[in-house]
């Protein structure tokens, strides 16, 4: 049974009241002020609240249904988006969870409506309540030390007229939700637990959950017959097993050309023979963070029904050191034969993907998009608010844009070319997996992506193989505290843009 729904009685824990900067009360605003004993109206008069962006002010109405009401600030009206609007909802949710307040109402203004569109903001409003709820807490041996669960969310002021379409963005937006944040569960599990045979098994129950997903798993054996050299090489450090994992879902025409999705599945990465830094070891458990994005978008377009038809490749292994790990100044094959100078056992996560990019060949993909947490260069270049977007195809770099900027989410492209292409040769092999503009290992979110792109062409005409572009997931977790709007660790990010730019 969903915790969502839509009410004209206002009775909760608490109340919040989203307001845009400088914003005068609404007459049903009023109304609500009335019955608040004028606490909202006082707060205003005395400036403790204006509505700056997030601002909040916590206020005790002396009414026994509804006792507390938090206001939350919009910002300037002119200035607000969807990231704005789910910002503020995130907000609340977690500033409201923290105060061990279960039963929650939400009210949403006729501005909000118009400006979006009301299925659209009802979607974006219960998967930035839901993704604000989660917290992976788990592990807390005390109960009184974990986040209280969320128990019910009422949206209020929605007219008979809007009700049927937010009923229907409200139903997407549970199932976004759902899908996303199994994504974070799965990417801040420990790796002892969240091992390549568990990721397996994780997208062998979303297989079983929803039919029309059909799940197989290549082990060590299959890949090893099918040549795949790069996968196996960074597999054969750790003494657990490789996984390869496909997800097909065909929701569309038979004829139509799937969607190929690859997702970077380093279950741990020490660095391998190239060892990190402790402090820099720390957090790799997230470098199967790619996989987990294509994993639960295609969770999500099951969910949602998308007639669209959809391959998640998922290269999954551990990068560790050991006797027999790959080293420095190894050559290794990929499955079509191409070959690979190792400079830096750390640059992994393309080895193994550029054995799915040959894979994928194999679907004769409509276009073909990867995920990876792949460089720390790209975080240096973009922090940790924008992922770095790749591409040679114009249409799908402003599709990809634009999906983005509807879900609020945040792609920045950076480029590729030659200089970057020129920077991977090697003297030895076809291509060296590090390299640099400038000798002081420069550009290196762009020398990957370019490495990544030499595994997409045709090895008898160098021609692409198809249309592809490269997602580097520098802003798919956060650490400390994590945000106002969302709790640390694994954010989900990807998985709105894609559902976005597939449907």
């Amino acid at each position: 049974m969903s915790i969502y729904s839509t009410s004209d009685n206002y009775k909760a824990d608490a109340f919040v009241l989203p307001l845009f900067e400088e914003e005068t009360l609404s007459k049903d605003m009023n109304v609500l002020d009335e019955t608040f004993g004028g606490a909202i109206s006082r707060a205003l008069e005395l400036k403790d609240f204006e509505g700056k962006k997030l601002q909040t002010a916590f206020l005790y109405t002396g009414n026994k249904e509804t006792p507390r009401v938090l206001l939350i600030g919009l910002g300037k009206k002119k200035d607000l988006s969807v990231r704005m609007w789910k910002q503020a909802i995130g907000a609340s949710v977690v500033a409201l969870q923290g105060k061990k307040y279960t039963a929650l109402s939400l009210y949403i203004s006729g501005d909000i409506t118009s400006k979006f569109g009301t299925k659209k903001i009802a979607r974006q409003t219960v998967l930035a309540a839901g993704l604000a709820s989660y917290a992976f807490d788990e592990y807390k041996s005390e109960k009184d030390a974990r986040v209280v669960e969320m128990k019910s969310l009422a949206f209020l002021n929605i007219t008979g007229s809007e009700k049927r379409a937010w009923q229907s963005g409200m139903e997407d937006g549970e199932k976004m939700s759902d899908a996303i944040n199994e994504t974070r569960r799965l990417a801040n599990t420990p790796p002892t637990i969240m091992t390549p045979v568990f990721l397996a098994k994780a997208a062998q129950k979303i297989g079983k959950l929803f039919p029309s997903i059909k799940v197989s798993v290549l082990g060590k054996a299959e890949a090893k017959k099918l040549g795949m050299g790069c996968f196996l090489g960074v597999a054969q450090g750790s003494a657990l097993p490789p996984q390869f994992i496909v997800m097909e879902y065909m929701g569309g025409k038979k004829t139509e050309k799937p969607t190929v999705l690859v997702g970077k599945g380093i279950t741990f990465d020490s660095g391998g023979l190239s060892l990190k830094p402790s402090a820099y070891m720390t957090d790799m458990k997230f470098d199967m963070l790619g996989a987990a994005t294509v994993l639960g978008t295609v969770r999500a377009a099951a969910a949602l029904g998308l007639k669209k038809n959809i391959v998640a490749l998922m290269p999954a292994c551990e990068n560790m050191p050991g006797g027999e790990s790959y080293r420095p100044d190894d050559i290794l094959v990929n499955m079509e034969g191409k070959t690979v100078e190792i400079g830096n056992t750390d640059a992994e996560g393309r080895l193994i993907l550029c054995d799915a990019l040959s894979y994928a060949k194999k679907y004769q993909p409509k276009e073909v998009i990867d995920f990876a947490t792949l460089t720390g260069a790209c975080m240096v270049a973009l922090g940790n608010e924008r992922s770095g977007l790749f591409s040679q195809e114009e249409t799908m770099i402003e599709k990809l844009m634009k999906s983005s900027e509807e879900t609020g989410e945040q792609l920045w492209r950076l480029p590729l070319g030659e200089e970057y292409t020129e920077a991977i040769k090697s003297e030895v092999a076809d291509v060296a997996n590090v390299g640099d503009v400038g000798g002081r290992g420069y550009a290196g979110a762009s020398t990957a992506a370019a490495f990544l792109e030499f595994f997409t062409k045709n090895v008898e005409t160098g021609e692409s193989a198809y249309p592809w572009a490269h997602i580097d997931l520098s802003c798919s977790y956060y650490g400390g505290k994590g945000k106002p709007w969302i709790r640390h660790g694994a954010n989900g990010f990807g998985i709105e843009t894609m559902i976005e730019y597939l449907a």
